[in-house]
């Protein structure tokens, strides 16, 4: 396993990826986050089961998606999609402080105890749609989304300081590009962020306002899909 460890940090370094993430990546163990029995695509860029139909991160795109963000020390960052915790205990290693966010309460759990149990102790955990949370949560300098968005999660530029990034893999649900917005309206432009677009990426799905529609099996049919709406 070391020998395909050492493989990965090496491509990291090739590809020129920074001191930064290269030692976060070094610091945290992938054995530590996910099943042995998918022992053989640890370090690799196969995703692998995670629970309750979730998949891992690819893992060069989350390293590249890093790259693109270059967190700060005494940076406060928001991660929606915790999973089974280890890109959030990466981004720990290179950052002040993580809140991070997954819809699934037992993943949550399950990431929080592997965190802790692993002593990367600046992190705070909780359940539901990140891309809706609670405003009591605060201002970050930045927020990055380890799912697949269907288009600009624009709701949580409410959660981003003046000049916070936001990463996230945007596009169709096969295959997305990552996408950074700053929060910091271009010199006479009233209405636009800054935004650019990176490499070509595949993450699961976000669920959630900001992602893609996920029906009952009986909702396939051409039939119209249950109203989110009560009061329809």
């Amino acid at each position: 396993m070391s020998t395909k460890r050492d493989a990965f940090l090496a491509s990291l370094k090739k590809k020129k990826a920074g001191k930064a993430v290269t030692d976060a990546f070094a610091a945290v163990k992938q054995e530590d986050f996910f099943d042995a029995a998918f022992r053989k695509s640890f370090y690799t860029d196969e995703t692998v089961p995670i629970g309750l139909g979730e998949r891992s991160d690819p893992l060069m795109s989350l390293a590249r998606m890093f790259c693109i963000l270059a967190p700060q020390k005494k940076w406060r960052v928001l991660e929606v999609g915790t999973g089974s915790g280890y890109s959030t205990a990466v981004l720990s290693r290179m950052v002040g402080e993580v809140l991070t966010i997954d819809l699934y309460g037992e993943l949550s759990a399950s990431a929080k105890a592997r965190c802790k149990k692993k002593r990367f102790d600046n992190i705070r955990f909780f359940s539901g749609d990140g891309t809706d949370h609670e405003s009591s949560l605060g201002v970050f300098d930045a927020v990055i989304v380890c799912a697949a968005c269907g288009k600009r999660p624009l709701s949580l530029m409410r959660s981003l300081k003046k000049g916070g990034r936001m990463i996230f893999p945007m596009g169709l649900p096969h295959q997305q590009q990552i996408t950074l917005v700053i929060n910091d309206k271009p010199e006479g432009e009233d209405d636009l962020l800054r935004v650019s677009f990176h490499d070509l990426c595949f993450f699961s799905a976000l669920q959630g306002r900001y992602g893609f529609p996920l029906y009952l099996p009986e909702y396939l049919d051409g039939n119209e899909p249950p109203s989110a709406d009560p009061e329809k």
